[in-house]
Order: C-alpha cells, then structure tokens, then sequence
C-alpha cells in the first residue's frame, strides 16, 4: 500500500490524497494541528490554521517513504487575538523574520502498526533532530494519521525562561481523510 497525503487549508490549495490509487480528500472538521503550553499553571490550547504536509508513506519501501510539514506561523490562535499577536512578535514566533514551522523526515521504520519517524525540525533559527510516532487508524470513513510532539520552547528560542509559562508545549497533529 502506497500512501500520499497532502494537506493544507483548504483557502491555500486544493487538497488531494491518494492512498491505494483512489483519489481521497482531507476531512477538516477531524483533522488540526494544534498545541498545548501551560501558563500560570493554566493550560492553554492553540492552534495553526494554515499548514501544509506530504507523506508518502509506502509499508513495503520504507527507504523510499519520506514525510514533510510546514505551518505558517501567522496562523496561531489560541482564541484570544492580543494573545496572538503577542505570540507572532521578535521574542516568540517572529513571524516576520520566520513564517514557517518545517519538518523533514530523514528516516521511517516500522513499529508495530505504527511508525518511527525521524527528522529534522526548524522553529525559528534553530533546527533539532526529532522522533515522533506516526499512527494510522480508522473512524468509521475515515483513514486517520495521527503524532505528537513534545519540545522545550526554550531550545528553538521562543520566548524567554518565564516562572509563569512552561517550557514544555505539546504539539499534536491529526490529519483525517475521507
């Protein structure tokens, strides 16, 4: 089984994917890219509304497989827009000097029904080698793939050491297909 999924909002480009040769659409109201940080001991949900992915994900030629996301930083939202527009600044995401977020995988292996996913990751001026699990699943119609994430803030240079704000944001990424 060969699978190619690109995604995006749907406002950016036309979204196709293709998994067994049968054209197939993302489904947005199951799929987000979103995050979590806590703040004053408050969790605070975010999220990226614009991104685009590609994974070619081939079960039988992992070597060939690869997989590759980009979020337009401008697109935060955490539902509090003077909050957002804090975050977009130099000191956070410095949306201006970095609009995007991108991750290339560099290695795929099998484990279990899943896969590990290693890559590069840049936020910012930094990039970082990273491992996630990638798991594809079923909802009903849907093929569902699924990660998560979780950085130190501080090691890609998004904002400074705070008493009030964790270092840790979990980033987790759904993207279902129908």
């Amino acid at each position: 089984m060969k699978i190619i999924i690109y995604t995006g909002v749907l406002v950016l480009m036309s979204i196709v994917v293709f998994a067994q040769g049968t054209p197939r659409t993302v489904d947005y109201a199951s799929s987000a890219v979103a995050f979590k940080i806590k703040n004053a001991g408050i969790g605070v949900d975010g999220s990226f509304k614009e991104y685009t992915a590609t994974i070619q994900l081939d079960p039988k030629n992992l070597g060939a497989s690869y997989i590759e996301g980009k979020i337009k930083t401008k697109s935060i939202s955490t539902g509090i827009s003077g909050r957002d527009n804090h975050l977009r600044k130099e000191e956070f995401l410095y949306v201006d000097k970095y609009p995007e977020i991108h991750f290339k995988s560099i290695a795929i292996k099998q484990q279990g029904n899943a896969y590990l996913v290693t890559g590069k990751l840049t936020i910012k001026d930094v990039t970082k080698d990273v491992s996630l699990t990638l798991s594809p699943s079923k909802n009903g119609a849907l093929d569902v793939y699924q990660t998560s994430l979780a950085i130190n803030r501080l090691d890609y240079h998004v904002g400074e050491d705070s008493w009030t704000m964790s270092d840790d944001v979990l980033i987790t990424i759904k993207i279902a297909t129908k």
